[in-house]
């Protein structure tokens, strides 16, 4: 909740500060770089320590378990990130943290259609709760019309929301048959790093990563990719091997809080009556939710 609460707001740190402190005339942050880096990081970290184990562990996996994987990657890793950032260069953090919230109805349908879950008692409730909490100040932004969003944010956010919702499923999938990190981690994320590190190539050419030997970018973007990437990764995958679809995404909807303040006190992001009330309807529907969780826990006990 927290790392990805922040994730947002960092990101859009970084493109304001590569916006207004180009080098050599260019802006060295690019949905190219930042994901390069970031994914190599994730990639390295489990593939180094065993490398191995990496042919025994993809021999196992028959030509199902491999479309699989290569749909959770291809979604999570690639389209998802994507439709991410540049949601986020056409949007504040708040609405685009608002928008994004809607991949928990999104995930916990497609759970329910794909892999026969069964969802929490009062989930419509908590959803409800959740719903009137993202209305709120999505309101008070369209009544303001001085935000500063642009209309094609919309769109890939559309997109972000469908391919992230998606991979909760086949997150979900993945994480249940405890195939080692290696081969659901440690690939994927090498082999998207190595795909936008192609399109940085064919897009901006060599000289874009020649940017990056100034010190402030890796380092800001190592971190980015340490902490945040890194760091949330390895914590959603733990997730999924405890629990359901509906309750990761509940909780989950916790960084919309995360995101929302540590943009207004870094950013310096508006955050309004319509928007602190969002917030406590979207408190009121999480602890709803969790309630019936640890009801449902007791009785199956």
């Amino acid at each position: 909740m927290l790392l990805k609460g922040l994730d947002a707001t960092v990101l859009k740190a970084l493109q304001t500060y590569g916006t207004t402190h180009p080098v050599h005339g260019e802006n060295p942050i690019s949905f190219c770089n930042v994901f390069f880096v970031a994914q190599l990081v994730i990639g390295l970290t489990f593939l180094m320590p065993n490398p191995g184990a990496i042919r025994p562990a993809l021999a196992q996996l028959n030509p199902t378990d491999r479309w699989l994987l290569i749909i959770d990657a291809g979604l999570g890793l690639f389209i998802g990130p994507i439709a991410y950032y540049f949601t986020l260069e056409s949007l504040s953090v708040i609405s685009l943290t608002l928008l994004f919230a809607l991949v928990l109805p999104v995930s916990a349908h497609l759970a329910r259609q794909f892999l026969a879950e069964s969802l929490p008692r009062r989930f419509w409730l908590s959803l409800s709760l959740i719903a009137i909490g993202l209305m709120l100040p999505g309101a008070a932004m369209m009544k303001a019309a001085g935000q500063g969003d642009q209309l094609i944010g919309y769109g890939w956010a559309l997109v972000g929301v469908l391919a992230f919702g998606s991979t909760a499923v086949t997150g979900r999938s993945i994480a249940t048959r405890h195939w080692p990190a290696v081969v659901t981690i440690g690939i994927p994320s090498t082999m998207s790093a190595l795909l936008f590190g192609i399109i940085a190539l064919v897009l901006f050419g060599l000289g874009h990563f020649h940017l990056l030997n100034v010190r402030w970018v890796v380092g800001v973007i190592l971190i980015y990719g340490i902490t945040l990437s890194l760091g949330s990764t390895v914590a959603l995958g733990m997730a999924y091997r405890q629990y359901s679809v509906a309750t990761v995404s509940i909780w989950g909807s916790l960084t919309i809080v995360v995101a929302i303040v540590s943009a207004s006190a870094l950013l310096g992001e508006p955050l309004d009556l319509a928007t602190v009330s969002g917030v406590i309807f979207l408190l009121a529907g999480i602890i709803t939710s969790h309630r019936s969780i640890r009801s449902d826990q007791v009785v199956q006990q």
